[in-house]
């Protein structure tokens, strides 16, 4: 492939398909990065192999793998046609000759060798995928809305590049048109369109409500001032009439500028997508549905599951990730409220490292997000939250990213595990350790305003 512009577009992406050696009927190897936009691209990757007559293997990997394990995985593959998507690439060596050479779909390299190989960057993982499916495979409507869908989540969760992606836009804007996607301006809450309204509130943790999530009794009590008829506190927000729902949204604002700030009215009301592919009562019909279910199987490093749901499975795997999510947020919120209860009356709300034990590890990563958009502590400075042999190191700044944080920490031979874009997970970290990533995640950032 020849080499790309800083942000290509569609024709760009299909016009560079044209030197990319990818058959139907074949066996490939999809190795992708654990973010949501990565494995999202990967399904639909997968889905266009099936329809293709191929066969395909996930191996879910880190972002950035050296070319050295890339040739590993080559040598344990050598039947298979090899894709790394959104997998951003470090090391001198040279790929190794063989029957061919890997294709990376985003993602991004130093080594001209790899970026000659790469279709898009790492702000088009998905537009990339969809374009090589749609020029080498056969796909549907439903990759289309699948790559559109992640396109949205990556630039909501990337606010700061310094061009927006010409084919993220292009997508999106294709998807719209063929009425893929519909826009939709509301509340964000997961389970609106499909639990009943009780359980909504009670199980929030996208965001966190406090004085309400996992209390029922407060729950009860503000459904009832914000004027819910009884008949309907068991059915989905769906079931109420107009002006009930902006009751209900009014009287819901009030009480989060009251307990929490206007920082948390962001993450409970905006613009939405409705992905009409999906039934009306499936969780992720909407892409705020969607989103929850990728970062919180992230943070519990549970992507199989997801991606068995991505690449089509809307039976069993589905209804044990709705039961997987509400299990997850009221022992998050548990966790949570031990914490509120603990720091009650204490002067620890710049606590930088927090200790809670007993919290199994899939849990942390969602009470540490909590505790900083929640300002439970303070948010200004990133924060350690630890369990017996495990640490979450996460921050809430936007200009400091994963990847920046793990080339830092690999000329320390240290190898933390991603558990969202902006959280790091350590086993065995000393104190020491500890804080001195905490001071340079904090310096990072600043250096980037």
């Amino acid at each position: 492939m020849s080499k790309k512009s800083s942000s290509p577009s569609l024709r760009t992406l299909r016009n560079q398909c044209d030197e990319i050696p990818l058959k139907s009927g074949e066996q490939v190897l999809v190795a992708t990065a654990p973010d949501p936009e990565s494995t999202i691209a990967t399904a639909l990757l997968c889905r266009a192999i099936m329809k293709s007559g191929g066969t395909f293997h996930v191996s879910f990997e880190q972002p950035i793998m050296n070319l050295d394990s890339v040739n590993e995985i080559r040598t344990e593959h050598e039947s298979s046609v090899i894709i790394l998507v959104g997998i951003e690439t470090v090391g001198k060596k040279k790929l190794r000759k063989g029957k061919s050479y890997p294709i990376f779909v985003g993602g991004s390299s130093k080594s001209e060798q790899v970026a000659l190989l790469t279709l898009g960057d790492t702000n088009t993982i998905s537009a990339a995928a969809y374009i090589l499916a749609q020029e080498r495979l056969i796909v549907s409507d439903y990759e289309l809305q699948m790559a559109a869908a992640a396109a949205l989540i990556y630039d909501k969760s990337h606010k700061s590049p310094k061009k927006p992606s010409t084919a993220n836009k292009a997508l999106v804007k294709q998807a719209i048109n063929e009425n893929l996607l519909v826009e939709r301006g509301s509340i964000r809450l997961f389970g609106f369109s499909f639990l009943p309204l009780d359980e909504v509130l009670l199980f929030s943790t996208r965001p966190y409500i406090q004085g309400i999530s996992g209390d029922q009794k407060m729950c009860d009590a503000f459904l009832s001032e914000a004027d819910v008829p009884i008949t309907k506190l068991r059915t989905p927000m769906s079931s109420l009439s107009n002006s009930e729902i902006q009751h209900f949204i009014q009287h819901l604002t009030s009480r989060l500028l009251e307990n929490v700030g206007p920082s948390i009215i962001p993450y409970t009301f905006g613009t939405d997508y409705i992905l009409t592919q999906e039934n009306e009562s499936s969780p992720i019909r909407y892409l705020s549905g969607l989103e929850a279910i990728a970062d919180t199987f992230w943070a519990r490093q549970e992507l199989g599951a997801a991606m068995s749901i991505w690449i089509g499975d809307r039976g069993r795997a589905l209804r044990t990730a709705i039961d997987t999510y509400l299990s997850h947020s009221k022992d998050v919120i548990s966790a949570v409220q031990r914490l509120e209860t603990q720091m009650r009356g204490t002067s620890s709300q710049a606590s930088t490292s927090i200790e809670l034990a007993g919290v199994r590890d899939e849990l942390l990563t969602d009470v540490g997000r909590v505790i900083l958009q929640s300002e439970i502590i303070t948010s200004e400075r990133p924060l350690a939250i630890n369990n017996e042999k495990s640490s979450i190191i996460i921050w809430t700044y936007k200009n400091v990213n994963v990847n920046q944080i793990i080339h830092v920490l690999e000329k320390r031979n240290l190898s933390p595990v991603t558990t969202s874009s902006q959280s790091l997970k350590f086993e065995g970290m000393t104190p020491e350790v500890k804080m001195e990533i905490l001071k340079m995640v904090k310096n990072l950032s600043e250096k980037k305003r």
